[in-house]
């Protein structure tokens, strides 16, 4: 894969060209502060320290909220009662002084006072959620760290807790141009991001990108849930090669390169089994894949006569003749009206998934120019290894794992809880 078509595929570099066939957008250019939070270094690092300085990194903090708002939106469930301790006037307050934040002191805890600011008017302005992704990956690994278990995002901390927590966007920040065959690597390094205010920042794509215009409205199906919504909007990265890279010590370095997250308008009710992925190889569309290949929808096999036709017109009219790349891949939905939303791209191999082929098919010499439509024909036939949304974390429950400190963070709370309902009593 050479660098100049991983660059093409970026949301900020393709979004002008396609707006009328995608989702609304809104691009924020991110400062390095930001990124240095993301990579897990400090946001806002000592002058004074060396180049060589073993500081200790610094612990996993949501940035300060700058805005005066709750973090969170407030909780309105169903709790469990027992003896009335989750009471939700007690544990869920409407205002940032009703709720506890331990952390609130912390002394390592970052604050992005305009990138807030630009984040929440963004998201205002895209109907209220939105899904967010870097330059090329959606943090679609972290949906675990959610409440929903989706990547939709409706404020500010929402964005950094998924983006943060998200070795896909890890990937981006360290990986994903160093993988490139022709990548050389700048000697020294300057500041990533030109500032970023509230006012630019809200609206940072007006010339480049037509804000939020482009689809006004949601495709036709979107009030038929499925509960996977956000798998329309999520890039790919191949997380276990991601992971082993980090393990690596390969870690992000300021060379100048400019990183965006991008706000997508978030469709309550997308439709999984209406998306595809689409190989170009040779500028020719030569295959396609359902895009959800962890399981198996009866519908789908019978579709494929209607579907085909239209993203092959789709590929001759829209993409072939705009998008430069000879090798590629880009993700479409198919709404239930017929018309083709064009997704996102990705470099052809390297982290982006086959799905139900694999690339030495692909790759295959003497290829026939029929264009090959492969789904999930039958229940049981659904391939493995291909859900990647659960950390290995979750799974370690030994001695100082991530479960351990967090169940005895959680009895400490509970004691904490516990003590204040004595003393008003």
């Amino acid at each position: 894969m050479l660098l100049e078509e991983l660059l093409r595929c970026q949301i900020h570099e393709w979004y002008p060209a396609f707006r009328r066939h995608s989702i609304p957008t809104v691009i924020i250019p991110l400062p390095a502060a930001f990124l240095r939070y993301l990579a897990g270094q400090a946001a806002y690092p000592n002058p004074d320290a060396g180049a060589d300085s073993d500081e200790e990194p610094p612990p996993f903090l949501l940035p300060a909220i700058t805005s005066g708002r709750q973090p969170f939106a407030p909780v309105h469930a169903h709790h469990p009662d027992p003896v009335s301790l989750l009471n939700s006037d007690l544990f869920f307050g409407s205002s940032t002084e009703d709720v506890y934040d331990p952390d609130a002191e912390h002394p390592h805890r970052p604050e992005f006072p305009e990138l807030e600011a630009a984040i929440d008017a963004a998201i205002a302005e895209l109907g209220g959620a939105a899904l967010p992704k870097l330059n090329w990956s959606a943090p679609k690994d972290a949906t675990f760290m959610s409440a929903e278990g989706t990547t939709k995002c409706s404020c500010f901390a929402e964005v950094a807790l998924l983006l943060r927590s998200s070795d896909c966007v890890a990937h981006d920040l360290t990986s994903a141009r160093q993988s490139c065959e022709d990548f050389v690597r700048l000697e020294g390094a300057r500041r990533n991001a030109r500032k970023v205010g509230a006012e630019e920042g809200a609206r940072p794509n007006t010339n480049q990108t037509g804000g939020s215009k482009g689809m006004s409205e949601a495709p036709s199906d979107s009030k038929e849930t499925s509960g996977e919504e956000d798998k329309a909007y999520s890039a790919d990265c191949d997380l276990e090669d991601a992971l082993e890279e980090e393990d690596d010590g390969d870690t992000w370095v300021d060379d100048g390169f400019q990183y965006y997250l991008a706000l997508r308008k978030w469709y309550q009710g997308l439709r999984p089994e209406s998306e595809f992925r689409c190989f170009v190889r040779e500028r020719k569309l030569i295959a396609v894949s359902q895009r959800d290949a962890s399981a198996y929808y009866p519908s789908l096999p019978g579709w494929i006569s209607e579907v085909q036709p239209k993203i092959e017109a789709f590929f001759e009219e829209v993409i072939g003749p705009q998008f430069g790349s000879n090798n590629y891949t880009f993700d479409v939905y198919v709404r239930t009206d017929r018309r083709v939303k064009l997704i996102d791209f990705n470099p052809w191999g390297g982290y982006t998934l086959p799905l139900l082929f694999t690339w030495d098919e692909l790759e295959e010499e003497g290829r026939g120019h029929e264009l090959e439509f492969r789904v999930v024909m039958q229940q049981g036939a659904v391939r493995p290894g291909l859900m990647t949304a659960v950390p290995y974390d979750m799974l370690d429950w030994g001695e100082g794992s991530g479960w351990d400190v967090f169940l005895k963070k959680a009895d400490e709370e509970l004691n904490r809880q516990m003590n204040s309902l004595d003393g008003d009593s």
